[in-house]
């Protein structure tokens, strides 16, 4: 794959995966599909309208791209706003009504920029309403407080989609209110990884496993320790690993980084795939790095998102970018920066 940017950093050679040849199946669950995944849309240049906080040009363009290439749904991995608010919610939903009209569903987590308050899980519902896991509705959540449709996972055709959801859901009478950590979902996770109603199956989460830039993670707010709670992230990697889940994809970095990283024990691996910036907001890696942790590809200050392929017994994600843009309506040229895959 051919490199120009001085920030897109290789560190090993990429596998390209290519599809297999075209054969009919009569089961639709074996066919040809797409889904696509949008990073953090967070935009603080101007609050006000048209923004309330969210990168509505670069959605829309983002959008299109979608459209063109017929995904069948999209997954957004938090961060939806600068600030959650009613208008802000509404202002990001809205800018789903181009993939909407062309049928795409749309699947959004919350990030900590969407959970100011506790007034931010009603906002998002309002704006969201009828995801998974929501009475009368498809998928499952786990059987905690307020976590319907919050924390939910879904399938579609022969794919599991498990969206974790490790923000405050619950007033306790606490300043911040209750949140519920992975522990608190593991028995659910565990549950939804042995059915067999998928062959293969892709866990999301706006936080990460480990940061580049951010040091809290999906387990932890603890900046200093990031092999705090090591049971519980043994406990996760290791249910992900004998499930043959192979990719956990997230946000919070305004990035684009593909690395594996080991449990805190050793025992298990995945890759980690933080998605990119689908903003005006870019970080930079910074130091403490764990060596349970191998950098594969990473890209810096680019805006990009990611569509999966699954053909038949095999999926490909393909990571498109642009440079820097938002201010005003585009239509920028899409670069493909990294693809990859497996079969299952």
């Amino acid at each position: 794959m051919k490199t120009t940017r001085r920030e897109f950093l290789c560190v090993t050679s990429l596998g390209l995966f290519m599809p297999l040849a075209s054969q009919v199946y009569c089961n639709e669950l074996s066919g040809e599909w797409k889904f696509g995944i949008i990073p953090d849309t967070q935009w603080a240049h101007d609050m006000e309208a048209p923004f309330h906080g969210t990168a509505i040009h670069i959605i829309d363009a983002i959008n299109a791209e979608m459209i063109r290439q017929k995904v069948d749904f999209i997954i957004e991995v938090g961060d939806l706003v600068e600030i959650s608010s009613e208008i802000a919610f509404q202002t990001r939903a809205l800018h789903n009504k181009s993939i909407l009209n062309a049928g795409i569903k749309f699947y959004p987590l919350r990030g900590n920029h969407d959970s100011i308050d506790l007034d931010s899980i009603k906002q998002f519902k309002n704006a969201f309403p009828n995801l998974p896991g929501t009475k009368g509705n498809f998928g499952s959540s786990p059987n905690l407080l307020n976590a319907d449709g919050m924390t939910y996972s879904f399938t579609h055709k022969n794919g599991k989609f498990i969206l974790l959801d490790t923000f405050p859901l619950v007033d306790d009478g606490s300043e911040d209110g209750k949140f519920y950590e992975i522990g608190d979902y593991q028995d659910w996770i565990n549950a939804e990884l042995v059915k067999k109603d998928h062959e293969f199956a892709i866990v999301f989460a706006h936080k990460d496993l480990l940061g580049q830039n951010h040091k809290d993670n999906v387990f932890s707010d603890n900046v200093i320790d990031q092999d705090s709670l090591p049971e519980m992230q043994n406990n996760f990697f290791s249910c992900l690993q004998d499930n043959n889940v192979k990719y956990f994809i997230c946000g919070h970095d305004h990035m684009y980084h593909r690395s594996k990283i080991k449990s805190p024990n050793g025992k298990a691996q995945l890759e980690q795939i933080i998605c990119g910036s689908a903003a005006h907001k870019f970080y930079l890696p910074k130091p403490p790095f764990l060596k349970r942790e191998t950098t594969i590809v990473k890209e810096l200050k680019r805006i990009g998102f990611m569509i999966a392929s699954v053909n038949h017994n095999q999926i490909k994600l393909d990571y498109y970018s642009t440079k820097k843009f938002g201010e005003k309506p585009a239509t920028p040229t899409w670069e493909l920066r990294d693809s990859y895959g497996y079969k299952f």
